[in-house]
Parts: structure tokens; sequence; C-alpha cells
């Protein structure tokens, strides 16, 4: 807002000189009004358009058109305009398309300097607005480089982090699976044979001693077994794994994820297979958007549809005409979702980029 704000300015400072010197001048103010449409109209439709320098070559015409027509005695009204609309193009135009922009800019100005015989200072004075955006343009391209470069750096890092967390926690869930089936093999098992033999003896002997040492048995036998069972399920499986992947990759990534959860989800009976493919698809998905997409949106929905299906999709936004190749991480998600009786489809449209998959709760 604040970037569109000063061009704002900047045009009406350009235009507002242009249109005094024309009024003082007793040019046509017609033909300024028809000079400057033109060129704002392709101005502003530049940022917007499939080809942005074709519109920008346009303006630039137009200006040298009221240039030319108003035969000034030399370019200083009209040096703002030209230097604006060079800078402009240092920031969205890309490199070939930029030193076309600069090479015919260039020509256009000399052959009106040359025309209307503008002194030698001004010529001058092109070439030194001309050589300051080649070297910006230069300076901008090493900057946004090395950005890429960073970014992806910092992506690559917040991956490994994310992995060694995820090995971590694999280490953890075998660990703790170990005590448990230690403490079920060992304790447990004493303790259910300690319990029997109170019975038994209960039975022949019922005394008040034995029968509290009965239950302190059978309360320490519940102990262990609910502990096992803590030491089992600690683990986060489920659609609460969903969840804590979508806010991990929020918090490590630049990504900023809409989560739409629907009525019932948090409630389907699912397996520790169903969790592990709906968690690795998921997570593919949200890596893919990371890698590819140009913007950092995006929108995914999980719900139950009407057959008992659990169901997601996945969609970010995509810019150009660049094809979808199906690499190894479309095809893995498609197999790990045939194994468990689902399916994933690939949604691609002009501006958007959908995986949707569904698989069965009960299969």
């Amino acid at each position: 807002m604040k970037i569109l704000l000063i061009r704002i300015v900047c045009i009406v400072l350009v235009f507002g000189s242009i249109f005094v010197h024309a009024w003082q001048n007793g040019y046509s103010m017609a033909t300024v009004l028809l000079m400057g449409s033109g060129v704002l109209i392709f101005y502003f439709l530049a940022p917007i358009a499939k080809f942005p320098l074709m519109h920008y070559l346009l303006a630039i015409v137009f200006v040298a058109i009221g240039s030319i027509s108003f035969n000034t005695p030399h370019l200083l009204y009209w040096m703002p305009l030209y230097g604006f609309l060079m800078l402009e193009s240092v920031f969205l135009l890309k490199e070939k398309a930029f030193f076309l922009f600069i090479g015919l800019t260039a020509a256009v100005l000399f052959i009106t300097a040359f025309l209307n015989q503008y002194p030698m200072f001004m010529m001058l004075l092109l070439s030194t607005i001309i050589i300051s955006c080649i070297i910006l343009h230069h300076y901008m391209d090493q900057v946004n480089s090395k950005s890429v470069v960073l970014d992806e750096i910092l992506t690559q890092y917040r991956q490994l982090k994310r992995l060694s967390v995820e090995q971590e926690q694999f280490v953890r869930a075998e660990e703790r699976t170990k005590i448990a089936r230690d403490i079920h093999d060992s304790v447990g098992h004493k303790l259910t044979s300690l319990l029997m033999q109170l019975e038994m003896m209960s039975i022949r002997q019922n005394t008040e001693s034995l029968l509290q040492a009965k239950e302190l048995a059978r309360d320490s036998l519940e102990e262990t077994r609910y502990a096992v069972r803590q030491l089992k399920s600690s683990n986060t499986s489920g659609i609460q794994s969903v969840l804590q992947l979508i806010r991990k990759l929020e918090m490590e990534s630049r990504l900023h994820i809409r989560f739409t959860l629907e009525k019932g989800v948090l409630t389907c009976p699912l397996t520790n297979e169903q969790s592990v493919v709906l968690y690795r698809v998921l997570q593919e998905s949200l890596t893919n958007a990371m890698k590819h997409s140009q913007s950092k949106e995006v929108e995914v929905i999980l719900g139950v549809n009407s057959i008992q299906h659990i169901q997601f999709e996945v969609t970010n936004k995509i810019i150009g005409d660049t094809p979808i190749i199906q690499g190894f991480g479309l095809t893995s998600m498609q197999e790990r979702l045939q194994e468990i009786g689902g399916e994933l489809r690939i949604i691609r449209t002009e501006q958007h980029f959908t995986l949707n998959g569904f698989f069965p709760i009960n299969h």
C-alpha cells in the first residue's frame, strides 16, 4: 500500500510539471491529456499483464509522441517521466525483457533528441539515467539471487530440523513401546500370578489380611495396565497428528495455511496405517506447495463425505503456464492412498493447483 501511494505521488508530480509547462507555453491541453491517459493506462496495466514489456514500450511511445509534438527547446520536463518508467522496469521486468526495453527506450530517446536538436548536456543526462538503471537492475538481480539461495537454505534447514525431530519422536516411541512390553511381560505377569495365589488362599482361609493383600495386588495390576496403555498411546496419531503438522509448518516456514476442519472428522476411528498415510500425504502436499508455489497461501480442507470416506483437499495458487510434472512425490502419495483403498486426484486450473484425495474409514 505504501509503495502504491509513493508511485501515485510520483506520477502526480511528474504529470503536474508537464501540465504546467504545457499550459504556460500554450500547447494543446487535449494532446497532453491524450498522451497522459495513454501512458497511465499502459503503466497501470503492465503489472497485471501477461507481457508487461509491450505495455511499457507503448507507454514510452506515447511519451515520445508528446515530447516531439510539443517541440520544446529541451527534454527537461519529459526527463522525469522517462526516468520513472525506466526505474519501474528495473523492478518488474526480467533480464531479457529489461535489456530489450532499455535498448528500445534509449533508441527512442536519442532519436527524439536528434530530431529536436537537444543540447549535448541532455544527451549526457539521458546516458546517465540509462546506465544508472542498468546498474540498479544488476544490483537487484544479485539481491534477488541471494534471497532465493537463502530461502532454499532456510527451507532445507527447516526440513532437516523437522526430520530430526520426527526421528527423535520415533526413537522415543520405540523406547516407550519396549518399556511397556517389559513392564507387561515381567511385572504384569507376576502380579497376575500373585493375585491368583491370593485368590486361592482366600477361598481356603478367608481372613481380613488376605483380602487386603488381594485388593492391593488387584490395584497394582490395574495401575500397571494403565501405565502400559499410557506408554503405548502417548504418541499422537490420527487427526491430532495432522493438526500438529500444520501448526509446525506454519511456525517453521512462511506458509499461511487456512485450515478447515469439517464436522465429524475428530471422532473418526482411524487405524494406525490410515493415520500414517493421511499424515504423510498432507505433509508431502504442503511441502510441494512450499517448494513450487509462488504464493505462500495454502488452503487445507479435511472432512467426511456422505459415504464415510475421509476426504481432504489442498489448494495453492500458481502463476504462469508451467506444466505439472508428476514426480516421485505425487506418485508416492497415490500409491499410499491406493494401499488403503483410497484415491488421489490432481486438478490444475489457470490460477490454482489442487490435490483432492479420499479413503474409506473402515477399510
